[in-house]
């Protein structure tokens, strides 16, 4: 037993127009509110003193904070050097450089205190034909 095609026109169209008014429903009857009267006066702003603190902690203060203020790891010399050539690298805005800065940054994590990273060579061989930012002579 086959349907005709103007059969399921018709069966689609009300399934299509039921599920909608099944699934709102009829509308809520809003509920009435109370006026609850006048607002309450605002008050008048007032200015208030601030005085610095003298507390110094007391005996149980924590102690003096080590001579290292930054945040995260000491970094040595030499990975700052080479983390400002990576940093000069990618201000070039050309995209090559931008992507020998993205590895040049993950180096200057792994190079140690004498800045000779057997990995950090192949990147100076990359380099040596390219004009490079101040901030990276002498590497």
């Amino acid at each position: 037993m086959t349907r005709s095609p103007l059969r399921r026109a018709v069966f689609f169209f009300v399934i299509a127009m039921g599920i909608p008014v099944l699934t709102t429903g009829c509308p809520k009857k809003p509920v009435p509110v109370e006026d609850a009267g006048e607002a309450p006066p605002a008050s008048s702003p007032s200015v208030t003193q601030l005085a610095p603190l003298t507390d110094d902690g007391g005996d149980d203060a924590a102690p003096e904070a080590s001579a290292h203020h930054g945040y995260g790891p000491p970094v040595n010399p030499n990975q700052q050097r080479i983390k400002a050539c990576c940093n000069a690298l990618r201000a070039t805005h050309d995209p090559m450089l931008a992507a020998i800065a993205g590895q040049c940054d993950m180096l200057a994590s792994q190079v140690g205190p004498s800045g000779s990273d057997p990995a950090f060579a192949q990147l100076r061989a990359i380099l040596k034909s390219q004009k490079l930012p101040a901030a990276c002579s002498g590497m």
